[in-house]
């Protein structure tokens, strides 16, 4: 649990104090080799498209299980983040400068993109998984696409790229994994011109440095990675890169004090300077989020450390012992890394949204007054994997620590997940953050929003923006990113942001945009809060006042302001005082408003009416103000279970909601499943007006049928005077498990046929063919055919006998099978026995069907591995005729006669007439012919001149049975 008491914070403040006096040495150091100059970057080939991937993975895939990293149960926030903004920001700003494609799946061939870009004077310096592209100003391509291997000389394109521009020295910095599995390599330009020589450098470490994220400051590069279960973090000799010097050193830290959770990956991260300006002698300064709901963490919070550096004398170098800064509660826990959090309309994958790290970069900018760093990571708003942005801005200056100057969740009520954040701050102190947007509901997008400086603390004030909405979706792999970047221009004003989203084929693309908070208008006014009223139990003569802000360059006086009501003027007054530029002021209306129907809504806009105002689409701001009810509570969401399978007894969760003014304690909630008995327990509260907490009934609900349940949760208090709010109900689903296994690289099934299934198929990673059935006999050997288009595929195969929903060992009918043993990409098949006992229960059963890459498929057939697929069918279980034996008994034989010609043939005792059928790999019948019986066979003259090369397949029955045989061929 979280201290709470006075004593626990002020033994916290003496606690931090001592550490912070705390220092410590390095406890290595690294000697950077010099690959040497490239050619300028400009006169490198640019790079091909990519035909297909040609690696298995990218990156070490961890496990896909689906489990909760959260150890403490009674971690808060309790399931609800209370710093979550839910209301959108109003106030307009200029159109997007520059929106443009960065780069595409069909450049790189590799998945995830992550993306990085940096802006310059004059460039926009772009990198991607594994390739690099410089564009203008006004995305022009300028460069590439060139291999950043190539580039960098390394040989290898092996990934997660980071683009700087370090705005100190007017150069720019790329990097990605050297060519040794432990290794980095960082380029430094030449000059300020991305397009010209860098500088090439390689570092080798004790184990690989996964996920590194860089940062310029004034006396180092600083690196953060995930090095194996090292906690470290790492300075990189600036200096010496910068003037092409032959052995420059990295330093590295230990992080003392830091808990890490395993099951994400570690990505404390540096400060990143914005501007030119800092404090003298300012250290460095890393920062890394602490999670209650981790093992060893007791209170939400994060740690920054500082760096002292000696390059002179290395071992004189210092970190400090961390300063814990607590925030308010916030849950970063999603599902481990690589097993994918938000959902996507139509396909059951999931994307990754990466919990328990702090999104790149942490931007710092220094004021004349104070420093600003500003931090972004992904909550877990509702606990039910809904994501939004948590932004802490800290500040400290020459007399006092860093700590909390505001901090918010951008998360507003529309049901999508905001995720991938990445933000900064221009030099007005305005604050750009930018995201990726998705849900079940919408395609995955790229949006922004921000504040101005002096706007109410805690909230993004601008309207959401979009810079695009992705066409497509993705549906072969979770990872999406890893990361986003945003950086500032040189003119310290304007925002660039780069981040993946997916086409209209279902490809990853890459979106470059600028944008910018400041107008540049000399006569720019408008209203940017309403400050009174709030919702509450309201009158007839309601105050109101707002905040006018300056957005312009010149002082404003005598600015009109107007107020309505439900879309009726009420007032037209002027606020007669004088607002500087970049500042706000309040003003108090004369004219008060009637609010006095209780339970009511009211649309209040307030704006101002400067003449010649150069921007007038800032000039309103509208706010909805509720009349609430003293007395009103609700449920408005069940939160869990949810549906899925391997549902038991499980916990009934539902959201309480205090619609009303009156703080509310001890009344009743109750749940009822499909009409039965109610489970009536008591809420305690209390909870506060407009409060959302999360409850979670003592009495567990039985789910262990599959089906579909109804589940209504209510609350009642006595003196409730809105009964239409008070329930809430959920339809939960107990499916049978459906592993979802990464087909992307050609893994898995592209054709499974037995007795009357003949199904070629895509990627589906899970398919349910459920409806497609297998009619087979007790005492039976089946023939199974399976395409593949991976090796060393193993294949498995359990009828359900006893429909249970549990596939056991002694209903395996196909026993790992390995389909072209030791063998990479291509296209395999392979015929095999499906073997039905003599004893199987008739009647139609599920049939499951899995397959494995490199290892054998496990036991347990809810079993997500590492590359695979999932496909589940129906056999039907009963007595097959004479005629069905004969068809089965026969025997298949295709010659391929050249040109396109193919004789079929099917040698049977089955007397009765036939048919032949052709179908493309789609699955979709081109021709079908009836056959008579010349002596002990059926024959057939197949001409395929019409048909484009490729796979087809050949199935050939009876046409009084249920049985054929299929075959496949090549035409070429």
């Amino acid at each position: 649990m979280k201290f709470k008491k006075l004593f626990f914070a002020s033994f916290l403040l003496f606690c931090l104090v001592m550490q912070a006096q705390q220092t410590f040495p390095p406890d290595e150091v690294i000697v950077g080799t010099f690959i040497g100059k490239t050619i300028p970057l400009r006169d490198f080939a640019i790079q091909e498209e990519e035909e297909n991937q040609s690696v298995k993975e990218i990156k070490v895939v961890q496990n896909r299980s689906r489990y909760r990293e959260q150890v403490n149960e009674d971690a808060l926030p309790n399931g609800f983040d209370q710093t979550v903004q839910k209301d959108f920001g109003n106030i307009q700003t200029r159109a997007l400068e520059q929106n443009f494609i960065g780069a595409s799946s069909s450049e790189s061939g590799f998945v995830p993109p992550d993306p990085t870009g940096a802006v310059g004077p004059n460039h926009y310096v772009h990198a991607v998984n594994s390739i690099v592209k410089i564009f203008d100003k006004t995305g022009n391509l300028l460069v590439g696409p060139v291999a950043l291997g190539t580039f960098l000389g390394i040989g290898s394109n092996s990934g997660d790229p980071i683009v700087l521009y370090d705005q100190l020295a007017d150069r720019w910095f790329v990097s990605e994994f050297g060519s040794g599995s432990n290794s980095l390599a960082i380029g430094v330009s030449e000059t300020g011109d991305p397009t010209g020589a860098y500088n090439v450098y390689q570092y080798s470490f004790g184990s690989f440095p996964d996920y590194p994220h860089y940062s310029v400051w004034h006396d180092a590069y600083y690196l953060t990675a995930n090095i194996g279960t090292t906690n470290k973090v790492y300075a990189v000799e600036r200096d010496v890169m910068l003037a092409g010097g032959p052995s420059p050193k990295i330093v590295g830290f230990p992080l003392p004090g830091m808990v890490q959770n395993n099951n994400t990956v570690l990505s404390p991260e540096p400060a990143n300077l914005l501007g030119t300006t800092f404090p003298a002698d300012v250290p460095g300064y890393i920062t890394y989020l602490q999670d209650d709901g981790w093992s060893g963490v007791s209170f939400d919070h994060l740690k920054v450390w500082e760096v002292e550096l000696d390059w002179v004398t290395t071992s004189n170098s210092t970190i400090s012992a961390p300063l814990e800064i607590p925030t308010a509660p916030f849950n970063s826990v999603f599902a481990p890394f690589g097993s994918g959090d938000v959902q996507q309309p139509g396909t059951n994958q999931k994307i990754d949204m990466i919990g328990g790290v702090i999104s790149y970069a942490p931007n710092y900018r220094s004021f004349a007054d104070h420093n600003s760093w500003v931090i972004t990571f992904n909550t877990d708003i509702d606990n039910n994997d809904t994501s939004g942005v948590r932004w802490i801005e800290l500040r400290n200056d020459a007399s006092n620590p860093w700590s909390i100057y505001q901090e918010g969740t951008y998360a507003p009520a529309d049901g999508h997940s905001r995720f991938m954040g990445s933000a900064g701050m221009d030099a007005a102190g305005n604050i750009g953050l930018a995201f990726n947007i998705a849900s079940a509901t919408l395609k995955a997008g790229i949006r922004y929003t921000g504040r101005f400086d002096g706007d109410p603390l805690g909230q993004m004030t601008v309207a959401e923006t979009e810079i695009i909405q992705g066409p497509g979706v993705q549906t072969f792999t979770n990872r999406f990113g890893d990361y986003s970047h945003l950086t500032l221009d040189p003119d310290n004003f304007t925002f660039w942001h780069t981040a993946e989203y997916f086409s209209s084929d279902n490809n990853w693309r890459t979106q470059i945009a600028a944008f910018t908070l400041s107008g540049g208008f000399a006569n720019d006014v408008g209203v940017n809060a309403l400050i009174q009223p709030v919702n509450g139990i309201l009158t007839n003569a309601e105050t109101v006042e707002i905040s006018i802000r300056n957005f312009g360059s010149s002082s404003q006086s005598n600015i009109p302001v107007e107020l309505r009501v439900d879309g009726t003027l009420l007032a037209s007054e002027t606020f007669t005082g004088t607002v500087a530029s970049g500042a706000t002021a309040t003003y108090t209306f004369a004219q008060t408003v009637d609010l006095s129907n209780s339970g009511q809504t009211y649309s209040i806009e307030v704006r101002t009416n400067l003449s010649g105002d150069e921007f007038p689409a800032n000039d309103p701001f509208t706010k909805d103000i509720t009349n609430l009810l003293a007395n009103d509570v609700g449920a408005i969401e069940i939160t869990a279970p949810v549906s899925g399978p391997g549902l038991e007894n499980e916990t009934i969760t539902a959201t309480i909601k205090n619609f009303g003014a009156a703080t509310q304690s001890n009344f009743n909630v109750q749940y009822v499943i499909d009409g039965g008995t109610p489970v009536v327990e008591t809420f305690s509260g209390p909870i506060a007006s407009e409060q959302e907490m999360s409850y979670s009934f003592a009495q567990t609900a039985d789910f262990t049928a599959l089906g579909t349940y109804n589940v209504t949760v209510s609350t009642s208090l006595a003196t409730d005077v809105n009964a239409a709010n008070d329930a809430v109900t959920a339809e939960i689903e107990h499916v049978l498990c459906q592993p979802n296994i990464d087909c992307s690289f050609g893994d898995g099934f592209q054709l499974f046929a037995v007795a009357d299934i003949n199904n070629p198929s895509g990627c589906e990673g899970y398919g349910d063919f459920t409806n497609l059935v297998a009619n087979l006999a007790p005492d039976s050997t089946n023939q199974l055919t399976v395409t593949t288009g991976y090796g060393d595929q193993f294949v498995k195969v359990w009828i359900d006998y006893n429909d249970d929903s549990t596939f056991t060992a002694n209903e395996v009918v196909v026993n790992n099978v390995v389909i072209a043993p030791g063998q990479g990409a291509g296209t395999y098949t392979q015929t095999m026995d499906l073997v039905v006992p003599a004893g199987a229960a008739n009647g139609p059963h599920r049939m499951r069907a899995k397959t494995n890459w490199n290892a054998p498929v496990p036991a347990d057939a809810c079993e997500e591995t590492s590359f695979g697929e999932t496909e589940d069918y129906t056999a039907n279980i009963g007595t097959l005729g004479v005629n069905d034996f004969s068809i089965r008994n026969g025997e298949l034989v295709i010659t391929t006669e050249g040109n396109k010609q193919f004789e079929i043939t099917l040698i049977t005792a089955y007397e009765g007439q036939a048919y032949i059928s052709i179908y493309n790999m789609l699955g979709q019948q081109l021709k079908v012919k009836m056959l008579d019986k010349m002596g002990d066979s059926f024959k057939a003259k197949l001409d395929m001149s019409e048909v484009a090369s490729g796979v087809y397949l050949v199935r050939v029955g009876g046409k009084e049975t249920k049985s054929f045989k299929t075959g496949r061929i090549i035409v070429e």
